[in-house]
């Protein structure tokens, strides 16, 4: 009888265990979008890098699980990775912590580089097919009435290859995501991918944590100070100079990246 008590003691003491460490992992779902978040890289990109190092710093075990962006949209419990804009309509969060930026262009193919297309407002887009991935429209019916016209793909790979075929005549898409897509599909034809500034500022990517995540507050208070940690210690712009051309970051990113932590925060309090 002692025996048998002694062994379901242990077994719920292992289990309770098993349970904490299992807890103590931050799961957070992110879509693939190379070269900032994809399982493909190492340490799953550069936001990959960014969150690990600063869940080091601050003491906690995050792990990233890639799943399509319309599933992540449309899930209002879990933890995600991305624009806070693409997910706030469907869900709550208890806190987000914006980690890094990124900036959207409009490309276009020109293998005769001929046209010389310049975006100055949204009635330069009237008449254009425009491919965008899906999940990242958020209002169309907008565009819809101002004479644009959207047509949405589940991957970054598709809209560059209806593109090319003439299927779209432009596609909006994160600028560091459409330089490592066009590498991948067409090294030999990049320069006929025509980039056009569209004078936009930058977007943040974030760490949201859902409302009824167990501690959300006390975790987003250490993925904060981990964070400043590693902004501190240099670890955050090292990662940031394997992407970007010659080490260096775009003007303003950290004051940037501060403006954003102080309206989500605002926000959040």
């Amino acid at each position: 009888m002692l025996r048998n008590f002694l062994f379901l003691l242990l077994f719920i003491l292992q289990s309770s265990l098993y349970a904490q460490e299992r807890v103590s992992i931050v799961v957070l779902d992110a879509n693939e979008a190379p070269p900032y978040l994809s399982k493909t890289l190492s340490n799953d990109g550069i936001i990959g890098e960014i969150v690990y190092a600063l869940s080091k710093a601050c003491g906690l075990n995050s792990e990233i699980v890639f799943k399509p962006l319309s599933r992540m949209i449309e899930d209002d419990t879990n933890n995600d990775l991305g624009n806070p804009a693409f997910f706030m309509a469907n869900q709550d969060f208890a806190a987000i912590i914006p980690i890094a930026l990124y900036h959207v262009s409009l490309y276009y193919y020109d293998s005769m580089h001929k046209d010389t297309f310049k975006f100055k407002s949204l009635n330069d887009l009237k008449g254009q097919k425009i491919g965008v991935l899906k999940g990242t429209l958020i209002d169309s019916s907008y565009f819809q009435q101002e004479g644009i016209h959207f047509e949405e793909s589940y991957s970054h790979e598709s809209l560059f290859k209806k593109l090319k075929l003439g299927r779209l005549d432009m596609v909006i898409e994160i600028d560091l995501v459409a330089q490592q897509t066009l590498k991948q599909l067409y090294p030999q034809e990049i320069d006929n991918f025509i980039q056009v500034d569209m004078m936009t500022a930058s977007e943040p990517i974030a760490i949201m944590l859902a409302n009824e995540y167990p501690d959300a507050k006390n975790i987003a208070k250490k993925y904060r100070q981990g964070l400043k940690k590693i902004i501190q210690n240099g670890t955050y712009e090292k990662i940031l100079s394997k992407y970007y051309l010659k080490g260096t970051l775009p003007d303003g990113w950290f004051k940037e990246l501060e403006r954003f932590e102080q309206l989500y925060k605002m926000d959040e309090e």
